[in-house]
């Protein structure tokens, strides 16, 4: 089993470091990483909930390519430079 940090208020993943998709091994990792961002972050307990991974449905968004200028959804988590709605995408 597999855990990762939510935020409840937006649905993105969060992690206390570089990489932002990062899953806990044991609920005890998850939690003790949630109680280290809630002292970096100032988050409450509350804010923050541990998901199973094979429970987490990612939150999607509307967004508009940048090109065609389609409307098309994405995952909230997806990284700004791999979407198809900013130039970064589109200059690579």
């Amino acid at each position: 089993m597999s855990y990762y940090i939510i935020v409840r208020a937006t649905g993105l993943i969060a992690t206390d470091g570089p990489n932002k998709a990062r899953s806990y091994k044991t609920h005890g990792a998850a939690q003790a990483t949630r109680t280290r961002l809630c002292r970096k972050a100032g988050w409450s307990a509350g804010d923050l909930s541990i998901v199973d991974v094979k429970d987490y449905k990612p939150k999607m968004v509307t967004r508009k390519n940048l090109m065609s200028g389609i409307e098309y959804q994405e995952d909230v988590n997806t990284p700004y430079f791999c979407s198809p709605s900013s130039e970064t995408y589109w200059s690579m």
